[in-house]
C-alpha cells in the first residue's frame, strides 16, 4: 500500500469523524417526507434568504437543483454546529446586506445579477464579500456531497473497480462522483 493513500485516507476519517452529528442529522434529514425543515441556527427570514441565494447559484434543471438536494439545511448544520463565531458573524452580515437590499423580492433574473455581482467582488477583495467564498464553497460541497448531487448531477459509481489511469470521455458526459470530501 502507498503511504500516501494511506495518509489520506487516514485525513478523511478524521475529518467524517470531526463532526459525525452534522453529517448524521443531514442524512437523516435527506430522509423525511416533509420538504422543507425547520432551521436551527438561522432565523426563518435568512433560512428564506439561504433558500434564494441557494436556488440561484443551483437551479433546477434537468439535473436536481440546491433545493432538492436540501442543501439549505446542510449549510444551517453547518454552519451552526461547524464554524467558529467570526465565520459566522461573516455570514450573517453578508446575509443583512442582501436582506437590506431585498434579495428574496428580486426576480429571477434581477438575483442572477446580484449573485454575479457579490460573486465577482468577493474573489477581488478580501473584505465584505469575503462572506460570499465560504457560502458559495459550502453551497457546491452540500450540493454535491447529497445524493441528487451525486447521482443526478454526477457520473456516480456505487462500488468502483480497479484503478483506471486513462477513462474515455465523449462530449457531453458527466464528470465522476467522490463519495468523500476533499477539503485540500
Amino acid at each position: 500500500m502507498n503511504r500516501r493513500h494511506l495518509l489520506k485516507g487516514m485525513g478523511a476519517v478524521a475529518l467524517y469523524s470531526s463532526f459525525p452529528a452534522v453529517l448524521t442529522q443531514f442524512i437523516t434529514s435527506c430522509n423525511t417526507t416533509t420538504k422543507k425543515q425547520a432551521p436551527v441556527f438561522f432565523t426563518a427570514a435568512e433560512f428564506e434568504l439561504i433558500e434564494a441565494l441557494t436556488d440561484t447559484l443551483i437551479p433546477k434543471t434537468s439535473t436536481a437543483g440546491a433545493l432538492d438536494a436540501q442543501v439549505p439545511t446542510f449549510m444551517d448544520m453547518v454552519v451552526g454546529r461547524c464554524m467558529n463565531k467570526e465565520d459566522q458573524q461573516h455570514i450573517k452580515k453578508g446575509l443583512q446586506q442582501l436582506t437590506d437590499d431585498h434579495f428574496v423580492k428580486l426576480a429571477a433574473n434581477d438575483q442572477l445579477k446580484a449573485v454575479k455581482k457579490i460573486d465577482a467582488a468577493a474573489f477581488i477583495d478580501g473584505g465584505e464579500n469575503l462572506w460570499f467564498r465560504i457560502f458559495k464553497k459550502l453551497t457546491l460541497i452540500g450540493y454535491f456531497t447529497s445524493q441528487k448531487g451525486m447521482t443526478e448531477a454526477l457520473n456516480y459509481v456505487k462500488v468502483p473497480g480497479e484503478y483506471k489511469a486513462c477513462i474515455p470521455y465523449k462530449k457531453g458526459d458527466k464528470a465522476l462522483a467522490k463519495t468523500f470530501l476533499m477539503y485540500w
